[in-house]
């Protein structure tokens, strides 16, 4: 093989396992692509792990807001209404519940 041409055909043309071995060690975008050829064509088990694998990493991921899980942000959000509801209840004023808690005035009118 002489050219870069004749490397990408002889790897295209998959005719030669040598001969696309001999590309690959030549050239590293061929070897990466015999890579993603081998990734795209596997096993449907391997496919399937690989995506869950990606998919769980994308949902952990998408779980946090402002730093903390969903969970944890409503949990918060809940204790500064118990704490507001409880503030209201001993006559405090609205503009200090709000300075306090963080809520806005119409969640506070709401409890």
């Amino acid at each position: 093989m002489k050219t870069k041409l004749d490397m990408w055909m002889e790897f295209i043309s998959q005719i030669d396992k040598e001969g696309v071995e001999n590309a690959m060690s030549k050239n590293k975008e061929i070897k990466k692509a015999q890579e993603e050829y081998e990734y795209l064509t596997g096993e449907e088990n391997e496919r399937r792990i690989a995506f869950l694998m990606d998919k769980a990493i994308r949902d952990e991921k998408s779980a946090y807001v402002d730093g903390k899980k969903d969970g944890e942000k409503f949990g918060e959000q809940k204790k500064q209404r118990e704490i507001a509801k409880k503030m209201k209840e001993e006559k405090v004023d609205t503009e200090l519940i709000i300075k306090v808690t963080g809520l806005t005035e119409k969640q506070i009118e709401d409890l």
